[in-house]
């Protein structure tokens, strides 16, 4: 992610993708108290897959000790940048990679967390929290069993801390997202015993393969309830939904020991994490399972069932 590093004092500030320089405490990324910096003094911006910087001050800005004033020069790593006489102004550029969104403490300063593609704390095996990007491009977290959207400027409190979700460019900004979703889905293989489930996830062009894992039986248990539930002619908001004590009680059936939340929630969040890390679109269906109170479904419209290699069940796009 962008960054720039203060050559006097050794701070560095990771840079949003319209990032605003100067001396207004209150409407500046980055406050620089000089009185030779205006209150809106240059901004920093991503473009086209470049940082840039625009001057847009009385006193110009230098770029590698070359005067910008009211005008746009592109950047490249370690440029230098000075945006006032003083040599305290001074900053380098240190990282150039695209920006990404991110959590930042306002309990504790200087402290960030960034969101690449998902994030889950305080760690894998046991994730209080979970952040993840979903099909329509919006990062959303789940906290305490409840879900919300994350916009940017979100303030939320987490382990004694209040943190703020600040948000940059989405992912891929050249992708057609919604034709992937659209001619998407997901394939089960199972076995004659059921004992073997595999998931794979079908686009037009290729296959990812999900695997044979544990908690492919919740997925599978969530498919033939939405099945069930076409087949029955609910609506599409109705279709699949099923309630977790009833969920938690199958599942504890098959697994032969108790269920509880703790189990399903981690079952759910190993679900999403696989699929943020299934290369190269995996990412996208990592909302798979939708939340309401009290409730879980499958959130893909499309599925098939095969049961040793012999279809028993299917909605896929025409």
């Amino acid at each position: 992610m962008g960054l720039i590093k203060k050559n006097e004092s050794g701070e560095t500030v990771l840079l949003n993708s319209h990032h605003l320089f100067g001396r207004n405490k209150h409407s500046t990324n980055t406050f620089i108290p000089d009185s030779d910096v205006t209150r809106s003094h240059a901004t920093i911006f991503w473009k086209c897959r470049d940082w840039y910087i625009r001057d847009h001050s009385r006193n110009g800005t230098l770029v590698n000790s070359k005067y910008v004033h009211n005008s746009t020069v592109k950047l490249s790593l370690g440029d230098k940048i000075q945006f006032a006489k003083n040599e305290s102004t001074k900053w380098i550029l240190k990282d150039i990679s695209n920006p990404k969104s991110y959590l930042k403490s306002l309990t504790y300063k200087n402290k960030t967390l960034l969101l690449a593609t998902g994030l889950s704390l305080p760690n894998d095996e046991n994730p209080e929290l979970s952040v993840y990007f979903d099909k329509d491009n919006k990062w959303i977290a789940e906290l305490e069993g409840r879900t919300f959207s994350l916009e940017h400027g979100t303030i939320f409190h987490f382990n004694n801390e209040e943190w703020m979700f600040i948000e940059n460019i989405g992912m891929d900004e050249t992708l057609d997202h919604g034709h992937v979703i659209n001619q998407a889905y997901f394939q089960f293989n199972l076995s004659a015993d059921e004992e073997r489930i595999n998931v794979k996830i079908v686009t037009t062009d290729l296959k990812m393969d999900l695997g044979e894992r544990v908690h492919n039986y919740l997925l599978l248990v969530l498919a033939r309830k939405k099945l069930n539930d076409i087949q029955a002619g609910y609506v599409y908001s109705d279709q699949g939904w099923i309630d977790v004590e009833e969920l938690m009680e199958n599942m504890g059936r098959e697994f032969r020991k108790e269920i509880d939340e703790y189990i399903l929630n981690l079952q759910i969040h190993r679900i999403r994490k696989q699929l943020i890390e299934l290369e190269p679109y995996g990412y996208l269906f990592s909302n798979i399972i939708e939340r309401r109170r009290g409730k879980i479904r499958f959130a893909h419209k499309f599925f098939q069932l095969f049961k040793e290699e012999q279809l028993v069940g299917e909605i896929i796009p025409t």
